[in-house]
């Protein structure tokens, strides 16, 4: 009978993880391969031979570290292969590309469950310091955020990272209305050590621990939004004493979840440290930013970024809650100017380093949706309605052009870009998609050319190497940053893609597709190449379609 109460008493929590991993499933794992994806399943592999083997300085494999993400990949591929052993009475078979779109979904499905899970304690958290609609609002709008959605349906870090970063927060501010619930303060430090041993640009989530705890202090001591007091009235020892066990129990997660840290502290440490103070400040992303290559797009970079990448539903109501500030409680102004600062932190840390990338930016995009959901809910409550039916409808009916948008971009989610900034016209010349958009529209162009007659498929066993008259074979070159995303795709149809930078290969390719924001045909020297067609995506020119002549 208790666990059944439990249950009705976590009703919504179980409704908003059914609701997000429903809303994930859709093509899942057959939708795209992010460019780093072959990496992180190498090194899922080696870290997971290290966990079997007991050569836990194996599970070192990056300086992220990538932790979580490697733990969940090592689960699934020990399921997967234990599935095929008993199923089938052997491994699963190597290169075998239906076998690869299996163990990617099931990889994907995996970190949607863990991410579905948390997003469910943040719901429960926010329910718990406001109130249900407010929630409701939150989530509601955070799930449908194109960004977010796009990046939590990939193999990578960002996702993970940002949702448990979110965690810590509102678990820590629920934490700080009651002092005698240490579960959720436990809880707020686990999933800050989930967060770091995802990516160490989650860091500051300690010094921001320290502010919000010394924060926390000085509203309830003034009874209003202002930092300056005189430092006799903080309970200094007591802030000390609450940070001082926050980072005991976070180093101990930490300890506990990294194999590494059991016999290689040292050796892990610093190739974390490596990772902050070598790569990531001094090494940056070539990327184009507004047509021009660059190692370091500047301090605008993230700015354009949250212009671009954010949906108006977001900057609406960002705009909305400074005019509405004041009007709101004491307690939702206090949670929304820790909100800003943990936005702030997050800004300057990411903007100080050269390496910047889009993706980068979600922990900002995600922790700005508190201030802007309170703007949603004040609205929603100053509407005066008639009807009380029509009231409760006037929220689905806000957010289902988002949820439309949704379904109209499926499922090519990184090719969303904000009709403020000119839509994915403009966007692809301002903010260069790193990671591969239009791979369904590629497929579908290059499967019309083997339903023409133009090109035939590789039969089952050939491959390039082995095949001596390539002529009328179906073999696509793109850049390598796209080869790496698109192979499998194309190799699922019966063609070859190559990387057009492999001349002995690119000799004998007969397609090349480039993309029109880097079209560098114009460079070709090692042989003629003529324009044929191009490619769409919802009414936009994605890539220039040559043959080799």
């Amino acid at each position: 009978m208790k666990l059944i109460n439990r249950i009705k008493s976590l009703k919504y929590e179980i409704m908003v993880f059914i609701v997000f991993v429903a809303s994930h499933l859709p093509s899942l794992g057959y939708d795209t391969f992010n460019t780093d994806v072959w990496k992180w399943k190498a090194r899922i592999f080696d870290f997971g031979s290290g966990v079997f083997n007991l050569n836990f300085v194996q599970t070192i494999q990056k300086y992220h570290p990538g932790v979580t993400l490697m733990w969940i990949g090592t689960v699934v591929v020990k399921f997967f292969n234990l599935y095929y052993d008993v199923i089938y009475k052997t491994p699963p078979p190597d290169n075998d590309i239906s076998v690869i779109f299996q163990l990617h979904f099931l990889q994907k499905l995996f970190i949607v469950l863990v991410i579905g899970f948390s997003l469910s304690l943040i719901f429960y958290g926010i329910r718990k310091i406001f109130n249900l609609k407010y929630s409701v609002i939150l989530l509601s709008f955070l799930v449908i955020e194109p960004f977010y959605v796009a990046l939590t349906r990939e193999l990578h870090l960002e996702g993970l990272m940002s949702t448990f970063m979110i965690v810590s927060f509102v678990w820590f501010y629920l934490y700080l209305q009651d002092k005698s619930r240490n579960d959720r303060f436990i809880i707020s430090a686990f999933f800050a050590s989930l967060a770091v041993l995802t990516k160490t640009s989650s860091l500051f989530i300690l010094p921001f621990v320290l502010f919000s705890s010394i924060y926390n202090d000085v509203v309830s001591i003034n009874q209003a939004d202002r930092l300056f007091i005189s430092l006799k009235s903080l309970k200094i020892k007591d802030i000390l004493k609450l940070n001082l066990k926050y980072i005991f129990l976070f180093n101990l997660f930490f300890f506990l979840i990294w194999p590494a840290m059991w016999t290689n502290a040292v050796s892990a440490i610093q190739t974390m440290y490596r990772g902050i103070f070598t790569i990531g400040i001094d090494r940056g992303h070539i990327q184009l930013f507004f047509g021009k290559n660059t190692l370091d797009p500047g301090l605008l970079f993230y700015p354009v970024v949250f212009w671009l990448r954010s949906s108006v539903y977001l900057v609406i109501g960002l705009i909305g809650f400074l005019f509405i500030s004041r009007k709101l409680s004491s307690e939702k102004r206090k949670f929304s100017f820790l909100a800003f600062i943990f936005a702030f932190l997050s800004f300057l840390e990411l903007t100080i380093p050269s390496a910047k990338l889009d993706r980068y930016f979600l922990p900002i995009q995600m922790v700005l949706w508190i201030p802007s959901a309170f703007f949603y809910e004040y609205l929603l409550n100053s509407l005066r309605l008639g009807n009380y039916k029509f009231k409760h409808l006037l929220f689905p009916l806000i957010i289902l052009p988002g949820v439309l948008l949704l379904f109209w971009i499926h499922p090519d989610y990184f090719s969303y870009y904000s009709p403020l900034g000119g839509g994915l016209k403009s966007g692809i010349n301002i903010i260069e998609p790193k990671w591969m958009i239009g791979q369904k529209q590629t497929i579908t162009y290059l499967g019309g050319k083997l339903k023409s007659g133009t090109y035939v498929t590789f039969k089952s066993g050939e491959s390039l190497e082995n095949t001596k008259d390539k002529s009328k074979k179906l073999t696509v070159a793109f850049q390598e940053k796209y080869y790496t995303q698109i192979w499998p795709f194309v190799r699922k149809i019966g063609g070859w893609a190559v990387i057009e930078d492999l001349t002995p290969q690119a000799r004998e390719t007969n397609l090349f597709i480039y993309p029109v924001w880097d079209d560098s045909t114009i460079h070709e020297t090692r042989f003629k190449l003529k324009y044929i067609d191009s490619i769409f995506l919802r009414g936009v020119k994605l890539y220039n379609v040559y043959e080799r002549i």
